[in-house]
C-alpha cells in the first residue's frame, strides 16, 4: 500500500505483478496447513485488489480482478496441494508400516526356524540314544548266542532291546502327535464328557494303585473327548514319571467361571517339584526338570509340550503350581456341558482272559509288506509261533501267486508298490474269499481309515505292530467262523 502511487499506471502494474508472482511462489512452497495458506494469500493479494479498484486507473482495475481470480485459483490450488501432500506422508506412513511389519515378519520367521531347528536338534539327539542302544545290544545278543552265553545273560540283552525299542516307539509316538496337533489333522467335535469314568479309567491305566480319583459322579464337561483324554494322559504320566514315592490325586471340583457352571480338574502329586522359575519352561520341547541324564525311561520331555499344543487347540490354559520337593499341582478348567446334553454310556469293559489259547499249527498268513526288514521281522515271528506266513512285496506279486483260498488270515500294509495300495489289495482279497481275515498294517491308521476297516470287517494295526496286538489278531483269526 505504501508504494501504491496512483499516478504512475506503470508502476500500480509492476507492483501487482510482483505480488502476484509472491502469492504463486508462496502458494507452492508453503502450503501444510490449508486454511493458515489460504489466510497469507489473501492478506497478500487483498491490498493490491482493492486499492486497484478503489484508486486505479481501468487498467489497474482489471489487474485487480484479474488478482481477485487468481486469489480464488490459489485457494482451490493450496487446497488440492495439500491434499496431495498428505497422501504423500500417509503413504510414507504406510511404507514405514509395512516395512516394521516385514521386519517384524522376518525376525519372528528367524525365530521360528531357529526354534525349528532346535526342535529336530533335540529330536535328533533323543532318537539316536535308542537306536545306538539297539545296535550295541543286538550285536551283544549276536555274540552271546556265537559264544553261547547262559540264558540269564541272554534275557538280560533281550530286555535292554526290549526297553529300548519301547523308548523309540514312544518318541516317535510323541513327535507324530505334535505333528497332527500342529497341522491339525484331527478335527475338534465337542461334546458333553463324562469325567468320572474318564478319570476312573486313566487310573486304572497308570497301575499299582498309585493314582486316587475324587470326582462328582454328576460332573459332565463340555470338550473335545480325543484331545481332553490326550491331555490328562499326560499330565497322569508326567506326575507318576516324576513321583518316585506317594501318590498321585486326579481331583474335579465345581466352579463358576463368569457366571457360568464350570469344572476345575486338577492333576496333584507329591513329587520332586518344580522350582518357580521352570514353571514356564517345562511346557517347552524336550524340557524336563530332575532328568538331567536323560533317562529315557522318564521320557523325553514331550508330554507337557503336547499338553500345551492341545489345551491352546481346546481354548483353556493349564496352569502349574509347585514347589521344589513339594510337588506339584497342574489345574485347568472345563466349560460345564448344558443340562440337555447327555453323556454316552461308557461300554462295559471286558476281563481279561484266565490264559490266552494257543495258536493253532500251521495258520496260513499273507503279508504284503514292500520293506525287506519288516518282512523279514514278521516272517520270523509267525514262524515262531508256529504258523506260515506267506511273504509278497506288492499286492500284484501276491494276487498272482499266493494260495487264497488256503489263507486263514492276510495282513496287508497300506503303501505298497505299483497300481494297487493295500486298501485296494484287501478288497480284491475280500472279493476272492469273503470268510478271510483281513488286517490293514500302517503308520498312516487315521480315523478315517480305522472307519473304513470296521465298516468292511477288517481289522487295523498301526505300526510299529505289537506282538502282542499281532497274537491276538491271529487268535481271532483262527476263531473266527466263515462268512
Amino acid at each position: 500500500m505504501l508504494l501504491f502511487d496512483p499516478s504512475r499506471i506503470e508502476l500500480q502494474l509492476l507492483l501487482g505483478v510482483i505480488v502476484m508472482g509472491m502469492t504463486l511462489s508462496a502458494a507452492f512452497s508453503v502450503s501444510f496447513y490449508t486454511p493458515a495458506t489460504q489466510l497469507a494469500i489473501t492478506l497478500l493479494l487483498a491490498p493490491i485488489i482493492v486499492m486497484g479498484i478503489w484508486l486505479g486507473p481501468p487498467m489497474m482495475i482489471a489487474v485487480a480482478v484479474i488478482g481477485a481470480g487468481l486469489t480464488a485459483m490459489m485457494w482451490k490450488l493450496v487446497a488440492e496441494r495439500s491434499r496431495q501432500l498428505e497422501e504423500n506422508i500417509g503413504l510414507r506412513l504406510n511404507e514405514r508400516t509395512l516395512r516394521e511389519q516385514a521386519l517384524a515378519g522376518l525376525r519372528a520367521s528367524e525365530q521360528a526356524q531357529a526354534e525349528r531347528l532346535r526342535f529336530f536338534s533335540a529330536a535328533n539327539h533323543d532318537l539316536r540314544q535308542p537306536v545306538m542302544a539297539i545296535g550295541l545290544q543286538a550285536e551283544v545278543l549276536r555274540q552271546q548266542l556265537r559264544e553261547g552265553a547262559d540264558t540269564m545273560a541272554v534275557q538280560h540283552t533281550v530286555g535292554s532291546l526290549a526297553r529300548a525299542q519301547q523308548a523309540l516307539e514312544g518318541l516317535t509316538n510323541q513327535l507324530l502327535e505334535i505333528g497332527r496337533i500342529e497341522a491339525a489333522a484331527d478335527p475338534l467335535r465337542p461334546a458333553a464328557v463324562a469325567l468320572a469314568p474318564l478319570l476312573h479309567e486313566l487310573a486304572r491305566q497308570a497301575g499299582e494303585r498309585r493314582v486316587l480319583v475324587r470326582c462328582p459322579s454328576d460332573a459332565v464337561a463340555w470338550s473335545d473327548a480325543v484331545s481332553l483324554r490326550r491331555v490328562l494322559a499326560n499330565l497322569v504320566d508326567n506326575a507318576v514319571k516324576f513321583t518316585p514315592a506317594g501318590r498321585v490325586l486326579l481331583a474335579v471340583r465345581a466352579r463358576r467361571r463368569e457366571g457360568e457352571a464350570a469344572w476345575r480338574v486338577e492333576v496333584r502329586d507329591s513329587g520332586i517339584g518344580i522350582a518357580p522359575e521352570a514353571h514356564e519352561r517345562v511346557f517347552g520341547d524336550f524340557e524336563q526338570i530332575g532328568n538331567v541324564e536323560r533317562n529315557l525311561q522318564r521320557g523325553h520331555g514331550l508330554g507337557l509340550a503336547i499338553v500345551r499344543r492341545l489345551a491352546t487347540q481346546l481354548g483353556i490354559e493349564v496352569v502349574l503350581r509347585s514347589a521344589p520337593g513339594r510337588g506339584s499341582v497342574f489345574a485347568f478348567e472345563l466349560a460345564a456341558a448344558p443340562a440337555d446334553a447327555a453323556p454316552p454310556a461308557p461300554a462295559a469293559l471286558k476281563p481279561p482272559a484266565d490264559a490266552a489259547p494257543a495258536l493253532r499249527p500251521g495258520l496260513a498268513v499273507l503279508v504284503v509288506e514292500d520293506n525287506a526288514v519288516v518282512a523279514d521281522s514278521l516272517q520270523s515271528l509267525l514262524r515262531q509261533w508256529g504258523a506260515q506266513p506267506r511273504v509278497y512285496g506288492s499286492a500284484a506279486e501276491a494276487l498272482a501267486l499266493a494260495d487264497l483260498q488256503a489263507l486263514d488270515l492276510a495282513l496287508c500294509d497300506i503303501r505298497l508298490p505299483g497300481a494297487l495300495d493295500g486298501i485296494a489289495l484287501a478288497t480284491r482279497l475280500q472279493q476272492l474269499k469273503p470268510a478271510l481275515a483281513i488286517s490293514l498294517v500302517s503308520a498312516d491308521i487315521d480315523e478315517a481309515t480305522q472307519r473304513l476297516a470296521n465298516e468292511r470287517g477288517w481289522h487295523a494295526l498301526r505300526k510299529p505292530v505289537q506282538p502282542a496286538e499281532l497274537h491276538a489278531l491271529l487268535r481271532r483269526a483262527q476263531q473266527a467262523p466263515p462268512r
